[in-house]
C-alpha cells in the first residue's frame, strides 16, 4: 500500500512540476508539447487511480449498509 501510495504522489507531485515548468517558462513549442502530453498520461492515470479507490469506497459501504 505503501508504494501505491508514493507512486501516486510522485506521478502527482511530477504533474505539478510540469505545471509550474509550463506556467513559468517559456519554452520552445516542442518542449511544452512534449510536456504537455506527459502532464496528459499523468493526469489519465491519476484519475483511473482515483475512480477505482471511489468504487472500492462505495462498494464497501454498501457491504456495510447491507450487513
Amino acid at each position: 500500500m505503501e508504494e501505491e501510495k508514493n507512486n501516486f504522489e510522485s506521478r502527482l507531485a511530477r504533474l505539478n512540476e510540469i505545471v509550474t515548468t509550463i506556467e513559468s517558462e517559456t519554452l520552445p513549442l516542442e518542449k511544452s508539447l512534449a510536456l504537455f502530453e506527459e502532464g496528459k498520461k499523468l493526469i489519465e492515470s491519476l484519475q483511473k487511480e482515483l475512480s477505482d479507490a471511489e468504487k472500492k469506497v462505495e462498494e464497501f459501504l454498501k457491504e456495510k449498509e447491507d450487513k
